[in-house]
């Protein structure tokens, strides 16, 4: 699946934020993203009304194709509930905190190995967002600061081939500052992105978000 579309760069940062974790983006070193987006989208609003924004921003993103697998740093888009993350947190001694009426759990100081096996550095934060319905994940995103230039493109270049060798080629790939590598199904969106961090080197985020309905 190959498919060539772009993203106004106002519109497309309010988007994004509705459908990421937003308590990633709430981060000292990504502020940057929010200011892109004109601030946060979503300050006061229900779980329902997150919901409801995230259901009408991937319709607006989907793709055509169902995706063949939907990989999501190890974690079942949903399948794995909030409980099955709450256990991995605790066997692994990971802080999280919910918010947003249990639909947000936001975990700090994640070593990425937990997620892989044998890899190295720690996500600022995982932020797991879960379906009202039935609490299972549906949106999660992980994000990285503090990253060299050299270290961000090895990353990014490290994710793009594990996610190419699982879904082929992406939908879109922009090089730049932001980096950017999307993919967009009918039933899955994924991102990675990095972005220059003024006083916090590179900063890479990955979002991986499954159709709500």
């Amino acid at each position: 699946m190959r498919e060539s579309w772009r993203w106004p760069r106002r519109a497309g940062a309010t988007v994004l934020l509705l459908t990421a974790g937003v308590g990633a983006l709430h981060l000292p070193g990504a502020r940057p993203w929010l200011r892109r987006a004109g601030g946060c989208p979503v300050p006061r609003a229900t779980a329902a009304q997150v919901e409801a924004a995230q259901v009408r921003a991937f319709g607006r993103l989907r793709g055509t194709h169902v995706a063949k697998a939907r990989p999501a740093l190890g974690f079942g888009l949903a399948i794995t509930t909030r409980a099955d993350v709450e256990a991995w947190a605790r066997n692994h001694d990971i802080a999280c905190e919910s918010r947003r009426e249990g639909t947000l759990l936001l975990c700090q100081a994640v070593p990425v190995r937990t997620v892989l096996p044998g890899a190295g550095g720690t996500y600022d934060e995982l932020a797991f967002g879960f379906r009202l319905r039935d609490a299972r994940l549906v949106n999660l995103t992980a994000l990285r600061t503090g990253l060299s230039s050299g270290a961000a493109a090895g990353e990014i270049r490290r994710i793009a081939a594990r996610l190419e060798e699982t879904l082929g080629a992406p939908s879109q790939r922009i090089a730049g500052d932001p980096a950017i590598l999307a993919y967009r199904y009918s039933d899955y969106l994924a991102e990675v992105s990095a972005m220059s961090l003024r006083e916090r080197g590179r900063a890479l985020r990955e979002h991986y978000m499954s159709a709500l309905e």
